[in-house]
């Protein structure tokens, strides 16, 4: 079994693309704010869920990036003030991370650094066509893995 012609082209330029912009969206955030894209990321996840807070297994499923090393992850939000660790009342077993205002503060000011890189490397690459199209299959894509 084998792909077709376009849709090897299509599926390496995604690899070699995605992890090239992660990579430079890492960098930025780095140099600008002393921050990883995967802090980054969770304090995105963070700031999005119900009284911003998640169970560490509800964390590392929503992140972007594999949920691996991320005691790692919460340990360095912790010790920067973005997050603390809680008991979950509801579930004493499970372990709750919680959004410091500190940590909503980092995020608020990181949030135009990400954006302007977002929109430098991908946005400003991509016509509204071709990114209503790229939603289109990548939302495809999504539906179908959401499913396994």
């Amino acid at each position: 079994m084998s792909l077709s012609p376009d849709h090897d082209a299509a599926w390496r330029g995604f690899l070699r693309s995605s992890a090239l912009l992660l990579r430079v969206l890492d960098a930025e955030l780095r140099a600008e704010h002393g921050m990883t894209h995967r802090t980054y990321d969770a304090l995105v996840q963070l700031s999005e869920a119900p009284d911003r807070r998640l169970r560490m297994k509800e964390l590392a499923e929503a992140l972007v990036h594999s949920p691996s090393g991320l005691t790692r992850v919460v340990d360095g939000l912790e010790s920067s003030g973005y997050a603390r660790r809680e008991v979950d009342p509801a579930n004493r077993r499970a372990t709750l991370v919680v959004l410091t205002p500190a940590g909503l503060a980092a995020l608020e000011a990181a949030w135009p650094t990400h954006v302007r890189g977002v929109k430098r490397h991908f946005a400003d690459q991509v016509s509204r066509e071709q990114a209503r199209v790229l939603a289109e299959v990548f939302g495809a894509i999504n539906a179908d893995l959401d499913e396994v």
